[in-house]
């Protein structure tokens, strides 16, 4: 017999450890002793039930537990504790785990959950056109008694008349929400184990129609990762054929995870030992199918789900590539022209064509899941096809060979580029995926750049400062794809990043000018961002003057600066023939502006007038420990004694504020490890490398006055350990001590 209100009362302890402690001992044990008795009674029963993997709340309790006690994380764990549970799965598919049946004692709702839980996405893939049957199905099947719900901050009840416009409304708004489905007791009074056991046992058969549709959707998931793996595994390397060129491609090992759901794994396309170009192959394990995508040069040019071959006996893959201007009108349908340019590039590389014009990859054969032919031939036709399409819309030039072929095409089945940008400054979600970009931004950087850009409804303008290569644009980059739930490394249309020029000494600099002599208005990429911004006033748009002190940004940056304060429409031109540029334009609430310095002899101060009306945040601090777990385990093993003095000596520096940044030291990095690669013979010795790479990157910045002496002779003492009085480094140091002694002041440059 379970006396609830001995349960519910363990809520009442505040006391975030005591609370959990009585969880773990009381309610775990209980909740375990009705699953082993469910098992027992109905297992013979139905023999699929002893199939499956028994899953606990006891290690989340027990972690909890740990916390609770440490000062760290306290605080944040105050509120944990609040619910027991047991899970059974069926874990039998490859990557496509299935909650059967959970019970779960949740103290804080006064409530025993009985329940199938399900991520969102095969309701999504369901609620397509084409499958919509089979949930219409699966809700007509459902006892009436069977609840629907989710939760975020608490339950929320989904009837099932309205389960299926709850999905779309759900798609609509871009919510993917955890679903719950099954029996809700009350957790009061005194109740029987043994009735506990027979309602899971009903709630078991209750929702055999839901288990059902999950479990066929689940059949097809585990098939779909089953050759996204093969795909993954597969790392030969090629030879393509491009335009009479033959190039070696090199494929990673690496798979890495861009962000919840996507992977990629790089490319590189080389002309002998010439890097031409690098892209990686996008694995999209859930979007909502499994599907894989070419990328060349940070474009996407195919996207294909997999599932469409995984889930068929047999299945003749063709792809159609059509081109489509994104924000921009087809007025001299540039689409069909480049698919015909297309079209005529994949008939000269003796590519099939059907008669719908899509290009052949392979043949999928359901009886051996495989391909008919070795999947190293099915990636170099995908690679080809990608590298063609890039040449053909201009973004990447191959040289030309001859033999022109021309035929028309036209097809509905084969799928587009087609993509919608969908911004969101959910700041959790841009943590993540900043998080997962690879760069070290620490949440308190991310935050602060965060709040800056954000806090000011009417006003977005962010300066970062800092030594060079600490990833100042790189951060705006980061943060600007993120808001659109893009990879650092993916082109974003609503991110441009202006290189400021010395000359600019006005505002035409930014908003362009109309030229007497050519009879027409000279645009900058400036003003084109600030136009779409006008345009599309729903997505945020989002501009970087990089190295903005290169000039005096009062100078031209003054417009921008008093339209924004005042919210009046800058004064473009008065010219009335000028059809494509307005007489006058606002700054919209849409549009982001970001800016980088650098102070050195080279660069202009801040004039007050430009720090009064924007955030400064300052990037000196370098996170090398987080830079070095990230790096790949090839340059770990390489440079690992390397890497211990380079972190000494940038130690060293921090206090004088000449240290380096990230830049710096992944180039030195690079270049000490291509050294290795060199053959025994030619290469240098690993300190010789050190020493030079140190002599080129490093020392060039130091300069200073007396103030830096204890400096110089840190360093003299360190380069004459480790590389020896001949060496180059202790050669510059012994040289700047000198110049220090004898004038007062010292750099690299003589």
């Amino acid at each position: 017999m379970i006396d609830a209100s001995g349960l519910v009362g363990i809520m009442e302890i505040e006391d975030t450890t005591l609370r959990n402690e009585r969880i773990l001992g009381e309610v775990q044990p209980l909740a375990r002793r009705i699953v082993d008795s469910f098992l027992e009674k109905y297992g013979e029963r139905e023999r699929y039930l002893l199939q499956l993997t028994v899953h606990t709340h006891e290690q989340t309790i027990r972690t909890t537990i740990t916390d609770s006690k440490n000062p760290k994380y306290a605080e944040k764990k105050q509120h944990y504790g609040d619910k027991g549970f047991v899970e059974l799965k069926d874990e039998s598919r490859y990557d496509s785990p299935l909650s059967i049946l959970k019970l779960e004692f949740h103290l804080a709702t006064r409530e025993i959950r009985m329940m199938m839980t399900s991520d969102f996405y095969p309701f999504w893939v369901l609620s397509k056109r084409t499958q919509i049957h089979e949930l219409e199905r699966m809700v007509e099947e459902l006892d009436e008694t069977v609840q629907i719900f989710t939760i975020d901050e608490k339950k929320n009840l989904i009837t099932q008349s309205e389960f299926i416009d709850t999905i779309l409304r759900y798609l609509k708004n871009k919510r993917r929400p955890t679903l719950h489905f099954g029996t809700i007791l009350p957790l009061e009074g005194m109740i029987e184990e043994a009735d506990i056991v027979d309602r899971l046992w009903n709630t078991y058969e209750m929702l055999q129609p839901v288990r059902s549709v999950l479990g066929k959707e689940a059949d097809e998931h585990s098939q779909s990762m089953l050759l996204m793996k093969a795909f993954q595994k597969d790392v030969t390397p090629l030879q393509i054929e491009l335009f009479s060129k033959t190039y070696e491609v090199k494929i990673d090992e690496e798979v890495k995870r861009i962000k919840t759901n996507e992977y990629k794994q790089m490319f590189y396309i080389y002309d002998q030992d010439q890097l031409i170009t690098e892209g990686h192959i996008a694995f999209f394990t859930r979007d909502p199918h499994e599907s894989i995508g070419i990328i060349v040069n940070n474009k996407g040019y195919i996207y294909h789900r997999i599932r469409k071959l995984a889930n068929r006996e047999n299945y003749e893959w063709y792809i159609k590539k059509s081109f489509y201007h994104r924000g921009k009108y087809n007025e001299n349908n540039e689409n069909q022209m480049y698919q015909d340019r297309t079209v005529e590039e994949l008939m000269n590389h003796q590519f099939t064509l059907n008669d719908a014009n899509a290009f052949y990859v392979g043949t999928y054969q359901g009886s051996s899941e495989f391909f008919t032919e070795p999947i190293t031939k099915i990636k170099e036709r995908l690679i080809t096809a990608a590298a063609i399409f890039a040449d053909v819309r201009g973004l990447l030039t191959f040289p030309k060979g001859t033999n022109q072929v021309v035929r028309e095409e036209e097809d509905d089945d084969i799928e587009s580029e087609v993509e919608e940008y969908a911004s969101s400054f959910d700041f959790a979600t841009i943590v993540d995926l900043v998080e997962q970009s690879g760069f070290t931004f620490s949440i308190d950087i991310i935050r602060d750049f965060y709040l800056n850009l954000t806090s000011l409804d009417d006003k977005h303008f962010v300066i970062l400062s800092g030594i060079s290569g600490t990833g100042k644009t790189q951060l705006c980059r980061v943060f600007a794809n993120a808001v659109y739930g893009l990879d650092y490394s993916e082109d974003n249309p609503y991110l441009k990043i202006v290189p400021v020029r010395p000359d600019w000494m006005d505002a035409t600099s930014l908003f362009g000018y109309y030229s007497s002599f050519e009879k027409r208005y000279m645009r900058t990429e400036f003003l084109d961002m600030l136009l779409q911004a006008n345009e599309e006033k729903d997505k945020p748009h989002f501009l970087v003057l990089d190295e903005m002190n290169l000039a005096r940004v009062e100078y031209y940056l003054s417009d921008y600066l008093s339209a924004v304060e005042s919210r009046k429409p800058i004064q473009l031109h008065t010219i009335d023939d000028v059809a494509d540029i307005p007489k006058t334009i606002e700054i919209p609430h849409n549009f982001y502006v970001m800016g980088t310095i650098n102070v050195d002899e080279t660069t202009h101060s801040i004039s007050d007038k430009v720090l009064d009306r924007s955030f400064v945040m300052t990037l000196s601090d370098v996170d090398f420990t987080s830079f070095w777990d990230q790096l790949d385990e090839k340059f770990k093993k390489t440079v690992q004694a390397e890497w211990d003095l380079l972190i000494a000596i940038h130690s060293s520096l921090v206090s004088y504020d000449l240290h380096f940044g990230y830049r710096t030291m992944n180039e030195m990095i690079r270049k000490l490890y291509k050294n290795s690669l060199l053959p025994e013979q030619l290469r240098m010795d690993r300190y010789e490398a050190l020493d030079r790479v140190i002599s080129e990157k490093v020392i060039p910045k130091i300069r200073g006055d007396e103030r830096i002496t204890g400096l110089l002779e840190v360093l003299s003492a360190t380069f004459l350990q480790n590389f020896g009085e001949y060496s180059t480094s202790y050669k510059h140091m012994k040289r700047m001590r000198e110049e220090l002694e004898r004038y007062g002041s010292t750099q690299f440059w003589r």
